[in-house]
């Protein structure tokens, strides 16, 4: 008896686990120091493509997200070291540096994976999915250009431990 209770319950755990998944859903890899990935998904009632732009669009502003994360996580540092935030044109400068960089580096994004669009009977329409990836290499690279380009930001700025830690970060991504 205690044995068919076991395997009763182990049954209903593994139904469980299985429900909770969705098959068709595209997997997400873990983004590590060299990649970041984001998942796009959408649905459109009436066209096919829309779908497909909508869901690349979800995909693209998810990364912008991700790397506008790793960007502040790199230059936190800086701004305490070189003390931006108690000087009004280098922090706008500073901003203006990293909003340049998260636009640029989009440009950097690709295509990783994507579901063949479909019409899904639940939604009443066509469902689209993408995964983008973008290199953090090019990212790091850029965010050093546009911090180059406002010099008296750069020249406070290359005095940071940060500045060779960033300058390390390019020339790993180059060569994983």
């Amino acid at each position: 008896m205690k044995r068919v209770t076991v395997f009763g319950v182990a049954a209903i755990l593994l139904l469980m686990g299985c429900a909770g998944t969705h098959p068709d859903r595209l997997e997400v890899p873990a983004s590590d120091e060299f990649t970041l990935y984001a998942r796009g998904l959408s649905t459109d009632q009436l066209v096919e493509e829309e779908a497909d732009a909508a869901a690349t669009l979800n995909a693209r502003n998810e990364l912008a997200t991700a790397i506008e994360a790793h960007i502040k996580s790199k230059t936190k540092r800086a701004r305490e070291q070189i003390g931006v935030g108690e000087d009004a044109e280098l922090n706008s400068q500073f901003s203006s540096a990293m909003i340049q960089t998260v636009n640029q580096s989009l440009n950097f994004s690709t295509l990783y994976k994507a579901h063949t669009t479909v019409w899904d009977k639940k939604v009443n329409g066509f469902r689209a999915e993408v995964i983008y990836k973008v290199n953090i290499g090019p990212i790091n690279q850029k965010l050093m250009e546009n911090i180059k380009q406002r010099q008296n930001l750069y020249e406070r700025f290359r005095t940071t431990q940060l500045f060779e830690d960033l300058e390390k970060d390019i020339e790993i991504s180059k060569n994983p």
